[in-house]
């Protein structure tokens, strides 16, 4: 009876031999801090995907009567008309996670017209001035490349709470995540600063001019073989001016020999 026990649990031993190994094998290609911190981010993501997969769930199962006039949500304040609240996201254009969660969270909003998304990289903005915006909050632009920034109304809220004010204008259940305000803000802000550090390692980056904000402008879209065309023939021209400058930097150094 002893052996057949032993037998049963070999499997489920075997399993957990194989964490630590694992983490061995991280830490000596990694070191290991740099180990730890990923079992830290990786565990961190792991609970927001399965919290992320239940409210799709609930949302899924409650989409019937959300059509419903008694169930049916409103954005409050409103997003538009003439008590129209101001609603920006400001978020990292290069980063690969940041712009997967914008495009996410596009596609669960109320009210889709009512918030503008901009990175902060985008000084030519139509729709936004990031200056603007950092003149009037003094904002620092090393907070920006830090975290997600949002203004709601004359209120800036910074990181985890950005997300969490982002979701207060979702479908739901999504605003539930206000939930996570039990936390302390130390907390909050200590867990979301963990990811944001190591966004770049785990997600890579992508082209400024290919963040998911740059097709949420209908004329955009609509011309977007327009607006291609005019971004290529600028590079290119760029790319000349460039040549042009090094090849009379030549001739300079030349005529100085």
């Amino acid at each position: 009876a002893v052996e057949k026990e032993r037998r049963k649990m070999e499997p489920s031993t075997v399993l957990l031999a194989l964490f630590p190994a694992a983490f061995l094998v991280l830490a000596a290609k990694r070191g290991h801090v740099q180990a730890w911190t990923d079992v830290f981010v990786g565990s961190i993501l792991a609970v927001l995907l399965f919290i992320v997969f239940i409210f799709e769930a609930l949302r899924f199962v409650t989409y019937p009567l959300s059509k419903t006039i008694l169930f049916r949500r409103k954005l409050i304040p409103p997003g538009s008309g003439p008590r129209k609240h101001r609603r920006i996201v400001i978020f990292d254009g290069i980063c690969v996670l940041c712009n997967k969660f914008g495009g996410f969270v596009y596609g669960r909003l109320l009210e889709q017209s009512a918030v503008d998304w901009v990175p902060f990289q985008d000084k030519l903005n139509e729709h936004v001035n990031v200056d603007t915006i950092v003149k009037e909050f003094k904002i620092s632009p090393a907070d920006l490349q830090d975290r997600i920034c949002v203004v709601s109304g004359k209120t800036l809220f910074w990181g985890a709470d950005a997300v969490i004010e982002i979701c207060q204008w979702c479908k739901w259940p999504y605003p539930m995540a206000s939930v996570g305000k039990i936390l302390p803000s130390p907390m909050r802000d200590a867990l979301y600063r963990t990811v944001a550090q190591e966004r770049y390692k785990w997600f890579g980056t992508q082209p400024l001019d290919q963040n998911f904000a740059k097709y949420l402008c209908p004329y955009y879209y609509i011309n977007k073989k327009a607006f291609d065309d005019k971004a290529k023939k600028q590079a290119l021209e760029a790319e000349e001016k460039r040549k042009k400058a090094a090849k009379l930097n030549l001739k300079k150094d030349a005529k100085d020999d």
